[in-house]
């Protein structure tokens, strides 16, 4: 069997590598005279490490690059220290370390694996036929060479993609990075950390690490395209432009510039992925199928990666037609590839947010995951932790496809909620998208809704149709303390106050990062105190609350009661996350499925609200206060969710106290699912939130 490969870079070697290891011969054209690489650094992290290790060749970047102990994160401007991320003795929990390369040299591991008869130099591809039986490339001198498949690894303007499916400009980030190499003996000690340096600034950011043995220092440097005279571009550009952007930064990070004789500028680009790379023959790699911005370091560990997995289902489909094996190793790429680009433009965002307050909510954040994730392992095992020649990447929502509508409806909903474009925006992306999320899920049914002022905390009060003799519902809405509003939680809010025959006031608490641990407590304190004087008394109100408002909800009745304060008539807990040190087993179980809150997820949501604050304080983990003496609860939950051991422990806490607790677990739906009116489990909770307040029937 052969495979033409278009391209020379990285993913176009490596691919030629990994199919020669399977038995399929591999041609290999490059437009270039010669297979080189610019002078630049590369950041090869234990996942690009370990499909190098596959293709036979890890021990050259070994031999010749630097292995990373650490990454440290400093502000630009001050030049403090943001986080140090121990890498080097935790990288066994990625099964594999982190070295900082040369590309050249990356380019010479590949390239010493491969025979100069398999690649043919100064050979443009211009286009390319397939049929039943094969593929025929075309080259620009009108030679035509044929194989069994074509592989498309030219780059960020694939001509192949471009063929297959249409033409398309890449999206362009407005950034620039400059790229330097410097000696190191030309570096101040200080800027060169063991492993990455990274600073981040006001639309700015520069990364500095040591390459080749450590005789070499990598300078990157991102800024707007606007502090860039467009005539610079060429392969120098001018330093003046250079040195002004970072006029402004740590006098280290200066020094380091002031050093710089010569940089190259590069545009930074991305493409978003397509839902299918291939065709019956042929298939995209690379770039040429998913360029990402080079803020997680991944662009080339994912060509790296690819190359390993298609040889992979190359092998596993030996004697089955080509397309069945090009088929599996998109099914298997598409879902990695999407999540890689979206950190890495997440990334982009949150290492120059030029916002002052979301600097100060970001640096927030990062001290949060310090504490509940000091080495970095929670948010990064996915990608480091990858094995390309082992790991299947199970694609979204594959683990309920048994489900019944309408529970495969609400998976989705929550599945989808969050767009990649979302995602890349940080939390303020995210916000948004829940707000969208519940928004659309269902109308108010003709309620009138109320603005409050709960003595400067702000709430809404929702009041359905007819006679509303009934208690009011205090409803804290939830979003993991970072998301919701009292505005797309008030259709909720009216099912539930139209349940009990009475009115709903729902509190817009302050939210998390910008507005840390105890602001959003603060702030449902100070509502309830303000409901007490206006809803006939506490016998008349029954807090209700969901996800983090749960949590919220608990922890204001533990908190009356050491106050002396007249408590609730009832608490309403809706898969409650009461525990921000997150122990719960079910986070991790194997029969979870939660398509939004998963470790990873969690641990981002509980860093942003805790910060500097220790998460087994009772008021934002109530699962470790004292639960006597409390209203009756009743605790509703999805046996499937990943908080479903929140609700199970705090049931049994509060019956150990001595309290009156109600536990329902939904044998098969999703978090939350009190909120999508369309589920059969919603309306059945409803009516037990209605009985549990007193009332004999639900009227939701």
């Amino acid at each position: 069997m052969r495979a033409l490969i278009v391209g020379g870079g990285v993913g176009g070697l490596a691919t030629a590598v990994a199919l020669r290891d399977v038995g399929v011969e591999p041609l290999l054209f490059e437009q270039a005279p010669a297979l080189t690489e610019i002078g630049a650094g590369i950041n090869l992290w234990p996942n690009a490490m370990k499909a190098l290790d596959g293709l036979g060749a890890a021990g050259h970047i070994r031999r010749t690059g630097v292995r990373g102990e650490r990454v440290d994160h400093y502000d630009l401007a001050s030049g403090k220290e943001l986080e140090s991320l121990p890498f080097g003795p935790t990288a066994e929990a990625f099964g594999g370390q982190l070295y900082n390369s040369h590309r050249a040299d990356l380019l010479d591991a590949l390239i010493g694996r491969l025979p100069s008869t398999g690649i043919r130099l100064g050979s443009r591809v211009v286009g390319f036929r397939e049929s039943q039986a094969g593929v025929t490339v075309v080259l620009e001198d009108a030679t035509e060479v044929s194989g069994d498949f074509l592989v498309g690894a030219d780059g960020l303007k694939s001509s192949i993609r471009a063929q297959l499916f249409g033409p398309g400009e890449p999206e362009y980030t407005g950034v620039v990075a400059w790229r330097a190499l410097l000696k190191r003996g030309d570096v101040p000690t200080a800027a060169v950390v063991p492993g990455i340096g990274s600073w981040f600034g006001a639309d700015r950011t520069v990364v500095i690490y040591p390459v080749r043995r450590g005789e070499l220092v990598s300078f990157s440097g991102y800024v707007p395209d606007v502090e860039v005279r467009r005539e610079s571009w060429t392969a120098s550009g001018s330093l003046d432009d250079l040195r002004t952007s970072f006029a402004g930064a740590a006098p280290i990070v200066r020094q380091v510039i002031g050093s710089i004789t010569e940089a190259i500028i590069t545009p930074i680009y991305f493409r978003r992925p397509l839902d299918n790379w291939c065709s019956e023959r042929v298939v995209l790699l690379g770039d040429s199928a998913h360029p990402v911005p080079p803020f997680a370091g991944q662009g080339a560990a994912l060509a790296l990666e690819d190359a390993v997995v298609l040889a992979r289902c190359i092998d596993e489909h030996r004697g089955a037609p080509i397309g069945r094996a090009l088929a599996a190793y998109v099914n298997q790429r598409t879902e990695r590839a999407v999540r890689v680009l979206t950190r890495s433009r997440t990334n982009l965002q949150v290492y120059r947010e030029s916002d002052p307050a979301r600097t100060r909510a970001r640096n927030g954040r990062i001290r949060g995951l310090k504490r509940l994730d000091p080495a970095g392992l929670v948010s990064t095992t996915w990608l480091y932790g990858y094995d390309p020649r082992v790991d299947r990447v199970e694609p979204a929502g594959s683990r309920v496809v048994s489900w019944p509508e309408p529970g495969r409806r609400a998976f989705d909903l929550w599945r989808t909620a969050f767009t990649p474009d979302d995602s890349a925006a940080s939390w303020v992306g995210e916000r948004a998208a829940y707000e969208r999320l519940l928004l659309g899920l269902d109308g108010n049914r003709g309620d009138r809704t109320d603005r409050l002022d709960c003595d400067g905390v702000p709430a809404l009060r929702v009041t359905p149709p007819g006679p509303s003799t009934g208690p009011t519902v205090l409803h804290l809405h939830g979003g993991g303390y970072t998301m919701g509003s009292a505005e797309s939680s008030a259709a909720y809010a009216g099912r539930l106050a139209r349940a009990v025959g009475g009115t709903a006031v729902v509190v817009d608490y302050r939210l998390a990062p910008e507005h840390p641990f105890p602001a959003a407590f603060d702030d449902v304190m100070v509502a309830y105190r303000w409901l007490l004087q206006h809803a006939g008394g506490a016998q008349n109100v029954i807090v209700s609350g969901e996800c983090a408002g749960a949590g919220l909800a608990l922890g204001l009745a533990v908190a009356l009661r050491d106050a002396g304060l007249p408590p609730p008539r009832a608490l309403h807990l809706v898969s409650p996350l009461c525990d921000l040190s997150l122990s719960a087993p079910s986070i991790d179980a194997a029969d979870t499925v939660d398509p939004w809150f998963d470790r990873v997820a969690l641990t981002t949501l509980a860093a942003s609200y805790a910060q500097g604050a220790a998460v087994d304080d009772g008021r934002m983990s109530p699962v470790y206060a004292d639960l006597a003496g409390l209203p009756p609860v009743l605790i509703q939950a999805a046996a499937n969710e990943a908080l479903a051991d929140d609700a199970r422990r705090v049931a049994e806490r509060l019956r150990a106290s001595g309290g009156v607790v109600s536990l329902t677990l939904v044998a098969q739906s999703v978090h939350s699912f009190t909120l999508f009116e369309f589920l059969p489990e919603a309306s059945a909770a409803i009516d037990e939130f209605a009985r549990h307040a007193g009332l004999r029937e639900g009227r939701a």
